[in-house]
């Protein structure tokens, strides 16, 4: 019998976040994956009072800019920033500041779109 569970882990940033030394904090977490995608590990089931070999993978991240940024190592800052866009990216240079402003953002949804 297969059993699924699934775990939620969060990383919140604060002003003292690890930042882009992030590789120090996750090269533990990494090491732990590999070893459940690829050896499994013995793990104890309470309920069933038995063991079974467990694998385990990540599935996916959730990220906001500022975390997308550290965890890849994409630049989410300048002319092309949307990671999807990338060099077609649509900005806008203010003439009297140094401020980008990213423009037809809403090509993406259908026409007439209440937004």
């Amino acid at each position: 019998m297969k059993r699924k569970y699934m775990m939620l882990s969060m990383m919140i940033s604060s002003p003292r976040q690890p930042g882009n030394d992030i590789d120090v904090y996750l090269s533990p977490l990494i090491e732990d994956l590999r070893k459940l995608w690829d050896e499994g590990v013995l793990v104890f089931d309470g309920f069933c009072k038995g063991t079974f070999e467990m694998r385990a993978m990540l599935f996916c991240t959730i990220n906001d800019f500022p975390a997308y940024e550290n965890l890849s190592d994409y630049s989410v800052k300048g002319h092309h920033a949307c990671p999807i866009c990338e060099e077609g990216t649509s900005f806008i240079q203010l003439k009297h500041g140094r401020k980008t402003v990213y423009t037809r953002h809403r090509r993406f949804l259908k026409p007439h779109h209440p937004y």
